[in-house]
């Protein structure tokens, strides 16, 4: 189908949010409204596309719903092309890929606004009660040589916190614990070290071990600096697994503020959407799969899943 020339009168709707992106279109003459809701405020927000610019590129070559409705604002006309005539014109004439790439930069640069935005929120994490948790953790699992320096390292941090009295009973416990292991003649006998590879570390996860999936992507994570950003990732989601909401939140917004443009960042932002599901603050479990849910690729589990949770919560 050749590119044809369509005309909108004020108020039309050349497509909806969550339309289906087949087409490309320039806008020839008029003005057009890209409308969205704030990720984070809730609020519709606005990105007037000026003539000559062009719109709907990012749904047709990914494949995947618009995240934005196009409304008409004055009687406008509109070129519309179907993915493989915009890749002709791209191929010969230079001047639309500069429009293209100008047209990306402003969407990246509200991507990166509403990300930032997010990450902003997830500051308010209580990371005080995230190290006594570490603590908690390794003390309740008898690793009293970790359980001490997690809590000792909580006193350097929080030396007024609120768990000081509770820290330094069982750092004395804890040091004690691990006197006798290192001296005792009836202590047991240390089992040999585990060597880790990544294979064995999914394996554990894939069984749904991810207690001990988890201390060997963090082992593999600290062993092997090439290997880093893939085993922090999967140990975000052993720590989800482990039904830690607020670590996981934690874990993935570390990740995300360490690589602000992280190929899976649709994934983590599904990951913190759930954690907080699993902590009830829903407004907050919407923002972040709202989101997530238009970086996924289309089809895939994760993507679907936040869809459904929308539709549970109300509708993005």
């Amino acid at each position: 189908m050749p590119p044809k020339a369509i005309s909108f009168k004020a108020n039309s709707i050349v497509y909806f949010k969550g339309d289906k992106g087949e087409s490309v279109y320039i806008l020839q003459k008029g003005q057009v409204s890209l409308n969205y809701l704030d990720i984070q405020t809730g609020q519709e927000m606005h990105d007037y596309v000026q003539t000559g610019e062009f719109f709907g590129v990012k749904a047709a070559f990914g494949k995947y719903p618009h995240d934005e409705t196009a409304v008409v604002m004055v009687n406008s006309t509109v070129i519309q092309f179907t993915v493989d005539d915009f890749e002709q014109l791209l191929s010969s004439n230079s001047r639309i890929i500069m429009k293209m790439l100008k047209v990306f930069s402003n969407q990246l640069r509200r991507i990166h606004k509403q990300v930032r935005s997010l990450m902003s929120v997830d500051e308010q994490v209580d990371a005080e009660k995230g190290l006594y948790s570490v603590g908690e953790y390794y003390f309740n699992n008898k690793k009293h040589l970790q359980a001490a320096d997690a809590f000792n390292r909580y006193l350097i941090y929080y030396p007024a916190g609120r768990y000081v009295d509770e820290v330094r009973r069982k750092i004395e416990y804890a040091e004690s614990r691990k006197d006798s292991i290192e001296s005792g003649p009836s202590a047991p006998v240390a089992a040999p070290r585990v060597e880790y590879t990544m294979e064995k570390a999914l394996a554990l996860r894939d069984k749904g071990n991810y207690v001990e999936a988890l201390k060997a992507f963090i082992i593999l994570s600290k062993s092997n600096p090439d290997q880093k950003i893939l085993t922090d990732f999967e140990a975000g989601i052993c720590v989800f697994r482990l039904k830690k909401g607020n670590e996981t939140i934690k874990h993935f917004t570390d990740i995300l503020k360490r690589n602000p443009a992280h190929s899976r960042m649709g994934e983590a932002l599904y990951y913190i959407g759930k954690s907080y599901l699993m902590l009830d603050d829903k407004e907050k479990a919407k923002s972040f799969l709202n989101k997530s849910s238009s970086l996924l690729d289309e089809g895939c589990p994760e993507q679907r899943d936040a869809v459904l949770l929308l539709e549970q919560l109300g509708g993005s």
